[in-house]
């Protein structure tokens, strides 16, 4: 069904493309074809770049996918004018190009938009489907619209950089590493996906920040990875490194609990079926807080220390570590408190604690640096869950330069594509 004139203003107005003027549309069953001419009688020449003027025919007819209307596909159909430049020695014709359409993709740059929206948090295959796009398309726009790289002229300082590594395929020992940082807001920024997570690839990142720019890096927050470490003294020295508390807390929680492995083994051929039975759910009771528990779970645990007391021993000094911590404190008193504690281990004579003490012993200055600012790697290890997901959904993406696309995406997609 064609339009009236009449109404070809009103669709040139809700179009709402600049310098563009809409010659006829037509309505079909499941979309609308929408002829349209750019209004300005010039091109600019691609050899010399000046304005070509002088009319030479038309270009090929280009069809433009544009926002949907109504759940029916609009295309605009679009014939460029081409102009001589009488500039140029030669007199070469150039065709009319203009800003809001990408003729690689075959779509306005609305709808291009609209599409890269539409991938944040979501899918190539699943937004391919819903808008009726084909697979190859969304990679391109993807490529061309998104950077694999940071902007630093979009970032103005870098007092905090967080390092970590995650594993692009589960149970594959192929790693990368996310180097990232917080806004004034304190949500996660992306600076870098970098192929694998040796020293000299951190090194070589880190130098490659702007050196205005590397001069602000006041901390920097990473597990106990001495690459990482490494890395930052040898190219930031004035950054204090500080060992991430979530990191030194899985290491003396888990020595504890591979006690409680061997003790429960040992409690099992000791204690008869009924009496083993009475001691269900001590598991969750021994990894709390001893402050967390209700009265029914510590007469469990205390139940459970009655059979084990290298048990009780370890929980306590496990307690007495994790208070530490969170006991507000100088970096000075923290080792102290730290060295005092280590004594105490190595007075108790249990053996769980060994290889976290040598572990105390080698990082005891980036893990009490924890103490100076109580930074931790909270937000780093929150942002790499966000990856995780984004991996998952995406049935894996392997190439780092795609994932920083994605995470890129993910993070600024809404705002930057926005209408």
């Amino acid at each position: 069904m064609s339009i009236p004139n009449e109404q070809l203003l009103l669709i040139e107005q809700l179009l709402n493309l600049p310098g563009v003027r809409v010659l006829s549309a037509e309505i079909g069953a499941r979309d609308i074809t929408i002829q349209v001419e750019i209004t300005d009688q010039f091109a600019t020449c691609r050899h010399c770049g000046r304005r070509a003027t002088e009319f030479h025919g038309h270009g090929e007819v280009l069809r433009l996918r544009h926002l949907p209307v109504f759940d029916r596909d609009v295309h605009l159909s679009l014939r460029p004018k081409r102009y001589r430049c009488q500039q140029c020695d030669d007199h070469p014709t150039t065709t009319q190009r203009d800003d809001w359409y990408d003729a690689r993709s075959g779509c306005t740059r609305a709808f291009a938009n609209a599409l890269l929206r539409a991938l944040v948090k979501s899918t190539l295959s699943d937004v391919a489907r819903l808008h009726r796009v084909s697979y190859d398309l969304l990679r391109g726009l993807l490529g061309r619209e998104v950077s694999a790289a940071v902007d630093w002229s979009q970032i103005s300082s870098l007092p905090v950089l967080g390092l970590d590594e995650i594993a692009l395929l589960k149970g594959h020992r192929d790693f990368v590493t996310i180097v990232s940082t917080r806004d004034e807001r304190g949500g996660p920024v992306l600076l870098a996906v970098l192929e694998g997570r040796a020293k000299e690839t951190v090194s070589a990142f880190l130098r490659s920040i702007p050196e205005a720019l590397r001069a602000t890096i006041e901390q920097v927050c990473t597990d106990l990875y001495e690459g990482f470490a490494n890395a930052v003294r040898e190219v930031v020295p004035t950054a204090g490194v500080i060992a991430d508390r979530f990191h030194v807390a899985k290491l003396y929680r888990g020595a504890v609990d591979t006690l409680r492995k061997s003790e429960m083994k040992e409690i099992k051929q000791t204690l008869s079926a009924a009496e083993y039975a009475g001691l269900k759910g001590v598991l969750w009771a021994f990894r709390r807080n001893r402050r967390d528990l209700d009265a029914e779970a510590l007469e469990l645990l205390d139940l459970l220390f009655e059979c084990s007391p290298s048990l009780r021993q370890a929980h306590a000094l496990r307690e007495e570590f994790s208070l530490i911590f969170e006991t507000k404190q100088s970096k000075e008193t923290a080792r102290r408190a730290i060295t005092a504690w280590s004594r105490k281990v190595r007075r108790s004579g249990l053996g769980c604690f060994d290889s976290f003490l040598a572990t105390l012993e080698h990082w005891m200055d980036e893990i009490t640096n924890y103490f100076v600012s109580r930074l931790s790697s909270g937000w780093v290890e929150g942002f790499n869950n966000k990856i995780k997901v984004l991996k998952r959904r995406c049935y894996g993406l392997s190439n780092p330069a795609n994932l920083f696309r994605r995470i890129w995406l993910d993070l600024n997609g809404d705002h930057v594509f926005a209408l």
